[in-house]
């Protein structure tokens, strides 16, 4: 594998419209030093990405007196970027930064459509928007507190765009739905679901607080369930669902019955955050970048992070896998984009 050409000096030149989601028209790569990467704007901090075919949408949230969380797609590999929050749109407007459950995402993108979850305060939204489609708010909760209600996480892929939206009865029960990005509600639930897969072909995998999985469609059919699943991630790619287990350090390979195929090792210590393409999973542990081959078990760091600099996720497509990088020489954060 090797590196892309990085953007740090577009990025510089956009930080002044970025810094409150101002457009910014599409701009070519420019070589980084050796930090490379595609870096978060001047005022601000990486606080996530998502990566769908040739598109890299990065999440950024502001550190600056005056500045607004940004929204920005990047086209790989020649870094061309298009801002898809703005001044006076709903995410300056609401303010604060972008917000999930630990160990979830909080953007997500279906190539150019991209989907996300800010919150300031006691309110949060849900809120989508594409290069054609202006910022658009699709649900808000508010009176948040450390028991909820929730909105996220958030997953994207192809051309369907999802996120959590969770409510707490008196008692303390959560109940809640995965609605889309046109609103529908397409699953329901009763207990928080912190964590969801997608693939493609819009097959979905829910998995629950207690890490149990459900397997679903988006158009409505139901597959298998399975309640000793042990789940902290999962993923989705061609119709198995690839499932980062609780218990112990493994990756379980499964049906969209919940029919177990394979299991394979993984390093210790994973975070809660999987990604599938083909027959390769991206994850993260510790300060590496691993690549699991699902058919043969064969695990491999494919990245590192330098001293004093911390992995926050990764992600694979067929032609790239990107990783993100904070604190350090990172400071503000990057994300690193690879050629597979």
């Amino acid at each position: 594998m090797r590196r892309l050409a990085a953007v740090a000096a577009a990025a510089s030149a956009l930080a002044g419209s970025a810094a409150c989601g101002g457009a910014a028209k599409a701009t070519t790569t420019a070589r980084a030093g050796s930090g490379g990467g595609f870096a978060a704007s001047a005022g601000h901090l990486l606080a996530g990405f998502s990566l769908d075919r040739q598109w890299l949408a990065l999440a950024e949230d502001p550190a600056a007196a005056g500045a607004c969380a940004t929204v920005t797609l990047v086209r790989l590999p020649d870094g061309a970027r298009r801002e898809l929050t703005r001044p006076g749109g709903a995410t300056c407007r609401l303010g604060g930064g972008f917000w999930v459950r630990p160990g979830a995402r909080a953007l997500g993108n279906a190539i150019v459509k991209a989907l996300w979850v800010v919150r300031n305060g006691a309110t949060a939204e849900a809120v989508k928007a594409s290069p054609g489609e202006h910022e658009v708010v699709l649900a808000r909760v508010t009176g948040i507190s450390a028991s909820g209600p929730f909105l996220g996480p958030v997953v994207a892929k192809n051309w369907l765009r999802l996120f959590g939206r969770y409510t707490v009865a008196a008692d303390g029960t959560e109940s809640g739905g995965e609605i889309s990005g046109n609103r529908r509600e397409l699953w329901t639930a009763t207990g928080p679901v912190p964590a969801l897969g997608l693939d493609k072909a819009e097959h979905v995998v829910s998995v629950g607080a207690d890490g149990a999985i459900a397997m679903w469609h988006a158009h409505g059919a139901r597959y298998g369930r399975v309640s000793d699943a042990h789940a902290r991630a999962a993923a989705l790619d061609g119709g198995e669902v690839y499932v980062l287990r609780a218990d112990a350090p493994r990756l379980d390979v499964r049906l969209l019955s919940g029919k177990l195929v394979r299991s394979w090792p993984v390093a210790r210590g994973a975070k809660p955050l999987l990604d599938v393409d083909g027959p390769d999973a991206v994850y993260v542990a510790g300060r590496t970048v691993h690549e699991l081959r699902l058919d043969t078990g064969r695990d491999r760091v494919v990245a590192r992070a330098p001293a004093r600099e911390t992995v926050l996720d990764a992600q694979i497509e067929k032609r790239f896998i990107a990783y993100a990088l904070r604190g350090g020489a990172a400071r503000r954060g990057r994300v690193v984009v690879l050629r597979r």
